[in-house]
C-alpha cells in the first residue's frame, strides 16, 4: 500500500516573514518520510520556477505547479499539462492591467510579471501582450486586497466557462477548467495508484486539494472553513508528518 502526503507551499513550507528556507525540521520530516518508502509531493499555486528551485532543500516525487495545470514526476518529465486559451487571457490581462498585478505561467518555465513583486524576482517584465507568443498554463492577479481578490474571484467564474479562478487570499489563480489542486491530486492518485493520499495547507486555493484527499490537514491559525473541512489542525508539515507516521496504515 503507497502512502503519499501532497504540501501547499507558502505559508506552509515557506515562510517569508520567518525564514527565506525551509525550516530544517520539515526538511527532516519530509526526507525520513520518503526513506520510509512513502511519496512526497509539493502542491501549490505558484509558476514553475517558484516550485522547482525548492529541490534545492527537498527533493520531491511529484510537483503539482498552477493548481494542476502542469502536473511533473521526480525528474520533471510531465504527467498532465493544459493551457489557457490566448483569446481568455489578453481579456483578463488588459481588463486587470490598470488593477492588479498580473503574474503569466508561461511555458518553457518562464514567468512574466507587470512588476516585481520581490528584489530577486526571476522574471521577463511585461507591459502588454503584443510581445507574448508562448503559451500559459495559467494567470495570477495580485490585489494585496483579500476582499476584492474575494469580489474579482466570483466575477471572473461568473463571466467564464473555460476558467477557473481560486481565491489566495489577496490574490487569485486562474486556470484551465477541470484545473486546481483537487483534480490535480486525483490524478497524480491514479498515475502512481497511491492508496492512501494526505494534503496540507492554509489558504482558500486548498480548499479543492482539503475535499479530495483521504486525510485532509491544515492549520491552527487556517481560516475556518479550512478548519472545517481538515481532519487534523497543525502548526508544521513536521508535526503532520508525525501524526500520519501514527495512523494506521489504510
Amino acid at each position: 500500500m503507497l502512502q503519499a502526503l501532497a504540501s501547499d507551499i507558502d505559508h506552509t513550507l515557506f515562510f517569508y516573514e520567518r525564514n527565506p528556507q525551509i525550516s530544517i525540521q520539515d526538511c527532516q520530516a519530509i526526507q525520513n518520510y520518503q526513506n520510509q518508502g512513502h511519496l512526497f509531493g509539493l502542491c501549490s499555486g505558484r509558476p514553475y520556477q517558484g516550485v522547482v528551485h525548492l529541490s534545492d532543500q527537498i527533493h520531491p516525487d511529484f510537483y503539482i505547479i498552477t493548481s494542476g495545470a502542469l502536473i511533473l514526476d521526480r525528474a520533471l518529465h510531465v504527467i498532465y499539462e493544459k493551457f489557457v486559451d490566448y483569446q481568455i487571457l489578453h481579456q483578463l490581462f488588459y481588463q486587470y492591467n490598470q488593477h492588479a498585478l498580473i503574474i503569466i505561467h508561461a511555458s518553457h518555465h518562464l514567468t512574466y510579471k507587470t512588476d516585481k513583486e520581490f528584489v530577486e524576482d526571476d522574471c521577463y517584465l511585461i507591459s502588454d501582450l503584443q510581445d507574448f507568443e508562448d503559451s500559459a498554463y495559467g494567470i495570477s492577479l495580485v490585489f494585496h486586497d483579500e476582499t476584492t481578490a474575494l469580489q474579482e474571484t466570483q466575477k471572473i467564474n461568473q463571466t467564464f466557462k473555460e476558467i477557473e479562478a481560486f481565491q489566495n487570499k489577496d490574490s487569485i489563480d486562474i486556470v484551465p477548467k477541470g484545473c486546481s489542486k483537487g483534480e490535480a491530486l486525483k490524478r497524480v492518485k491514479d498515475y502512481y495508484q497511491i492508496t492512501s493520499l494526505a494534503g496540507i495547507g492554509d489558504s482558500y486555493n486548498d480548499i479543492p486539494m482539503l475535499t479530495n484527499v483521504d486525510i485532509p490537514i491544515t492549520f491552527v491559525d487556517a481560516p475556518k472553513i479550512l478548519q472545517d473541512c481538515s481532519q487534523y489542525c497543525v502548526h508544521s508539515v513536521s508535526e503532520a508528518i508525525e501524526i500520519l507516521k501514527k495512523r494506521k496504515p489504510f
